[in-house]
C-alpha cells in the first residue's frame, strides 16, 4: 500500500514524500521519494490529498506561502510526474490546509473541503467543482448562504469524509447501536 506524507529535515523547507507499507502496516519498505516538489525556492508543501478522477490523479495540497492556499497538481500515475498548477482553488482570504475532495454521489460533482485555519475561529470552507478549473465556494459550517451545516460540534480541524455504499452504513448502524 502506497503510503504519501510530508516531511522536512529539521527547519528545512517540507516536501511531500512517498513510500509503500508491508502487508501488515507496520513498516516501510522502502526509503521514502519525492511525490511532488513545489516550483519556489524555499516554499514547501503539505497536506497532500491525492483523489483519481477518470484517468488522471489530483493532488490537492497546501503551498506554504503567505497566505497558505491550496492548489491542485495533476498527473497520469499516482507515485509523481505531477504538473504544478499556480491557480489558487479555494476562495479564501485567509490560511487553509487539510484539503479533502470527495465525489457527491450519483453525480459528477466533486465538493473540496478544507480547514480554514486563518479564520477566527477556525471552519472549515467547501467549495465544488465538475471540471476541476472552476470552484465555485459554497461558504463555510453555517455561514449565511451556506448549505454546509454543523450541528454537532464546534471548532472542526482537518477534516475528511469517505465514502460508502448503503450495505456498508447499515453494516456500521448495526455494529454501533449494539445490535
Amino acid at each position: 500500500m502506497m503510503v504519501y506524507y510530508t516531511t522536512r529535515d529539521g527547519a528545512g523547507t517540507e516536501h511531500m514524500v512517498y513510500s509503500y507499507a508491508d502487508d501488515a502496516f507496520t513498516t516501510l519498505t522502502q526509503p521514502p521519494r519525492p511525490l511532488f516538489t513545489y516550483p519556489k525556492a524555499n516554499v514547501g508543501s503539505i497536506d497532500g490529498d491525492i483523489s483519481r478522477v477518470g484517468k488522471k490523479y489530483r493532488l490537492f495540497y497546501v503551498a506554504h506561502e503567505k497566505p497558505g492556499h491550496l492548489r491542485q497538481a495533476v498527473s497520469d500515475r499516482i507515485d509523481g510526474g505531477y504538473r504544478f498548477d499556480p491557480k489558487p482553488v479555494d476562495p479564501e482570504t485567509v490560511g487553509t490546509e487539510a484539503p479533502n475532495l470527495w465525489r457527491r454521489a450519483g453525480t459528477n460533482t466533486y465538493v473540496l473541503m478544507y480547514d480554514v485555519f486563518g479564520a477566527r475561529p477556525n471552519n472549515m470552507g467547501f467549495s465544488e467543482t465538475s471540471d476541476f478549473k472552476h470552484f465555485r465556494n459554497l461558504g463555510r459550517f453555517n455561514d449565511a448562504g451556506s448549505p454546509m451545516k454543523a450541528t454537532n460540534f464546534a471548532g472542526p480541524k482537518h477534516g475528511a469524509v469517505m465514502p460508502i455504499t448503503p450495505g456498508e452504513a447499515a453494516r456500521l448502524e448495526r455494529h454501533f447501536a449494539g445490535g
